[in-house]
């Protein structure tokens, strides 16, 4: 006993529900039907064409029965290296005017299972050829998701015949800009290409500071105003900015020698110690000692005829003056000297 919907059977073709253990089940309506997940859609045009899809299933199958099993395992095992365990066994195939059903001898657990509603609809699993045309049918499952998303057979047992999923694999060739006869490994490089690829895009999105994600227009406005900050037109050349700075050194020298003509001019500064206060290392002593200090000759005196260069002892002046920047006799000595 069986019970049929044709809205079912338009919709996705092999959507017979299985009331009870029946030994005779449909497999195929008469008509043009199309499966939930867009395959399709698939053709039967009448009872002549249910015959031809029989005689070339005999034809391809010999002596050997027919297969049921539990969810098309039989076609996925393969692949997952799993088994496929029998429902039941097809016995004959049947051509008739609201399609071609199938003469099946169940396994005890199957009869149970149906019996129990734990499995409802049948399945075919089958080929055709470019225009939809069912041609031959490979086995059959008890489902309960009966919308021909099912697992290809290997390249070598089509024979130019086409199954659902053929259609899936040339799509998805398409979308990776290769053609139909591209090989495994081609579909290999290119699905590495593309990861390689989404990789760098992702790397590239994080060092620019966007989020995880981020389009390709938020990517090239990134760029772009990492460009406009970094424009080589807002810096100065490397050759102009030496110059510059060279300039700035000498005018700083300058300015500092003067400090220093002035510090001798005015008495605060022995002239003998010119050359510790020209020394570039000890600016910094110089201008805050010459900020406090007192006047030690009289101004535009040379001091020459009370100090001898030569001499390793220290007057009361020189003594003072050495307190005042922080030094002590022997370096005041050494800075007289060098001073000479």
């Amino acid at each position: 006993m069986l019970r049929g919907n044709s809205t079912l059977q338009t919709a996705v073709g092999s959507a017979i529900e299985i009331v009870d253990p029946s030994k005779r089940v449909q497999l195929f309506p008469i008509g043009t039907w199309q499966g939930r997940n867009g395959l399709g859609p698939y053709t039967i045009t009448d009872r002549a064409h249910a015959e031809k899809i029989i005689a070339a299933t005999a034809a391809a199958q010999g002596p050997v029965d027919l297969m049921f099993d539990y969810d098309h395992q039989a076609v996925r095992a393969p692949a997952v290296a799993g088994k496929a365990v029998a429902s039941g066994w097809i016995k004959q195939l049947h051509a008739q005017d609201d399609g071609i059903w199938a003469d099946v001898e169940w396994t005890d657990a199957a009869a149970a299972a149906i019996a129990a509603r734990e499995y409802r609809y049948t399945s075919p699993y089958f080929l055709h050829d470019k225009a939809g045309n069912v041609t031959r049918i490979i086995n059959a499952g008890l489902t309960n998701t009966p919308n021909f998303n099912l697992a290809a057979v290997a390249a070598s047992s089509l024979t130019g015949e086409q199954s659902p999923m053929d259609e899936l694999l040339k799509a998805i060739l398409q979308a990776l800009g290769l053609p139909e006869d591209a090989t495994q490994e081609q579909a290999m490089a290119k699905i590495g290409e593309l990861t390689g690829a989404a990789t760098a895009l992702a790397s590239a999105t994080s060092v620019l500071g966007l989020t995880a994600g981020a389009d390709g227009a938020a990517i090239a406005s990134a760029i772009t105003n990492i460009k406009a900050a970094n424009d080589p037109a807002k810096f100065v050349p490397i050759e102009q900015l030496k110059h510059v700075n060279d300039r700035l050194a000498a005018i700083e020298g300058d300015k500092h020698e003067a400090a220093v003509a002035s510090a001798i001019a005015a008495g605060k500064l022995a002239p003998s110690l010119k050359g510790w206060a020209m020394d570039p290392a000890n600016r910094t002593a110089f201008a805050s000692f010459i900020e406090t200090a007192p006047v030690i000759l009289a101004p535009g005196s040379s001091g020459g005829g009370k100090v001898d260069p030569k001499s390793d002892v220290l007057t009361d002046e020189e003594r003072a003056i050495a307190s005042s920047l922080g030094l002590s006799p022997d370096q005041f000595l050494q800075a007289r000297k060098d001073g000479e």
